[in-house]
């Protein structure tokens, strides 16, 4: 089945305007009537693209996380890993309504809510085993589930506990000084 650009268009406006109510209130506040309204659409249209609130809001998520994603430049691992891992924090600093929604949704019994969460954390995860791959694809996926895992953690006391968000890039640096000696020998013996 393909998808009309009409219809593609029908549901960027029904993720933008779930995104701009997530961006001004909390997820739980946030009524899908309001959202169909804000996008100009019929509250059973909404429904017709987005099985429930929980998939729309995956759905919000997951866009979001693409489009807040950091381009890790640099010319070493290092560099591009602290970039990207910085980046993420970040993101979820400044949004983190965004953070609260998505740990929220984790325990969604929505199959599509689900797929899509669980192909941002692959998605995260493979982003962050990219910047050090020069590990090898086994060591570069534990680091970088590692890392997802320290970040997600950390965030989890700086959102919910009042942690302090300086104390979770302190944290990632020292991960990832921990990973520098590795980087570096790996990089050295491809060169």
């Amino acid at each position: 089945m393909t998808t009309s650009s009409w219809q593609v268009e029908r549901r960027d406006r029904i993720l933008r305007a779930a995104r701009e109510s997530l961006q001004e209130q909390e997820y739980e506040t946030i009524q899908m009537r309001d959202v169909a309204q804000r996008a100009g659409v019929a509250l059973g249209t909404l429904y017709r693209c987005f099985s429930s609130k929980e998939h729309l809001y995956a759905a919000v998520v997951t866009d979001w996380g693409s489009r807040s994603a950091v381009a890790a430049h640099g010319e070493s691992p290092e560099t591009r890993v602290r970039a990207r891992v910085h980046g993420v924090i970040t993101a979820y600093e400044r949004q983190p309504q965004f953070y609260r929604a998505h740990v929220t949704l984790q325990s969604s019994a929505d199959p599509n809510a689900r797929e899509l969460l669980t192909e941002f954390a692959r998605d995260a995860r493979d982003a962050l085993a990219a910047e050090v791959a020069v590990l090898g694809p086994a060591p570069a996926d534990d680091a970088a589930t590692m890392l997802w895992a320290l970040i997600t953690s950390r965030l989890t006391h700086a959102i919910y506990r009042g942690g302090d968000v300086e104390e979770i890039h302190r944290i990632a640096d020292r991960f990832v000084d921990l990973l520098v000696p590795r980087l570096r020998n790996e990089q050295a013996e491809e060169g």
